[in-house]
């Protein structure tokens, strides 16, 4: 409230200062310069078209131009235009002739100096002044305008972007766990002591998820970790002569990431790189370097994987990339290769963390 009244006594002043202003050099400066002692009519008058000037300019400011020419009823803004101007001439001369400006200035004036204009004349400077101080309202009215659309336009656009985060978040997670209580599940049925370590390794990944991702960027470090139990637990589905690669990278300093970012591409290599009967080839890289984190994951194509490597019957890897456009514009680089002759695929995204 303080801070929207201080706004308002700041506006005031400003329009207050730029009236003083406009006034004196447009309505009082060059009769000041004649250097003779004017009528008190003659500024009766300058004073009345100086008091219509300042009602057209807020009446095409804060009604004609919204409702007519920002609503594209360019015909009706232009007969205000006109009319108005009109208006303000006919009105100029009538007070001249009730006043009897022409006379008294006349009297005052010397032979060689400015001399009244002749009566029917246009007086073009106050034509000059009217169109200028409109021209000066409808282009202050239409940039306000445009300001306030684009304010309004960020603030939805902000609203969405998080909203959409929130549910791409929220879709991301129950695919995670889907995906891994199977595992569990698997693991139930072959080695007891295997699937209670793996329960413990879900639990702390499943800590991470609870209180770490509900702010929008969590430490890389506690990012990692978490790709680090999830490859762990996905390793012990896998034949031991399976042979996964993981490599963790030497940071100087903490970082900020999105989280759950980094495992949609990490989960995408497990899907499609494992099989039961098969030994498994896949390798998965982490690189900081000047604050540019670096992914990169290979991984085999197994035949009975629909010859694919990209997740395409889960929402994993689509939210993801939607993510990384909403949370990283212009700050990221995904690139995908998939090898049919040789049944492999690769992906190597990079995320600029500054």
């Amino acid at each position: 409230m303080k801070q929207e009244k201080s706004k308002s006594g700041v506006m005031f002043a400003v329009h207050l200062l730029a009236w003083t202003l406009l006034g004196f050099v447009l309505m009082f400066y060059q009769p000041l310069s004649w250097g003779v002692s004017l009528p008190v009519s003659f500024w009766l008058k300058q004073c009345l078209n100086f008091g219509i000037l300042a009602g057209l300019f807020y009446c095409n400011a804060l009604y004609v131009v919204p409702n007519f020419l920002l609503k594209n009823k360019v015909f009706v803004f232009i007969l205000w235009i006109v009319g108005s101007v009109a208006l303000l001439l006919v009105i100029s001369k009538f007070v001249d002739h009730q006043l009897h400006v022409r006379a008294h200035m006349e009297m005052v004036m010397p032979r060689h100096g400015p001399r009244p204009r002749p009566h029917g004349h246009i007086d073009g400077i106050l034509l000059m002044t009217a169109l200028l101080v409109l021209g000066v309202s409808t282009t202050l009215t239409v940039i306000q305008r445009w300001q306030t659309d684009a304010r309004l336009r960020d603030a939805v656009e902000k609203q969405n972007i998080t909203s959409e985060l929130a549910l791409l978040k929220a879709q991301i997670n129950p695919h995670f766990f889907f995906n891994t209580l199977n595992n569990i599940y698997a693991l139930s049925y072959t080695d007891v002591p295997v699937s209670r370590d793996a329960i413990l390794k879900l639990s702390r990944m499943m800590r991470y998820l609870l209180y770490e991702t509900q702010q929008d960027t969590s430490l890389l470090s506690q990012e990692i970790s978490f790709v680090k139990d999830y490859i762990e637990l996905m390793k012990l589905r896998l034949q031991r002569s399976s042979n996964v690669f993981f490599r963790e990278p030497q940071t100087e300093r903490e970082y900020s990431i999105a989280p759950m970012l980094l495992l949609p591409f990490i989960e995408n290599a497990f899907k499609h790189g494992m099989d039961a009967s098969q030994t498994a080839e896949i390798r998965i890289e982490l690189q900081v370097q000047n604050s540019v984190l670096t992914l990169k994951t290979f991984n085999r194509i197994f035949q009975d994987k629909n010859n694919t490597g990209m997740d395409s019957g889960g929402i994993g890897l689509t939210n993801t990339q939607r993510r990384l456009n909403l949370l990283y514009p212009e700050q990221h680089k995904l690139v995908s290769t998939e090898n049919k002759t040789e049944n492999t695929y690769e992906v190597m995204l990079s995320i600029n963390l500054s």
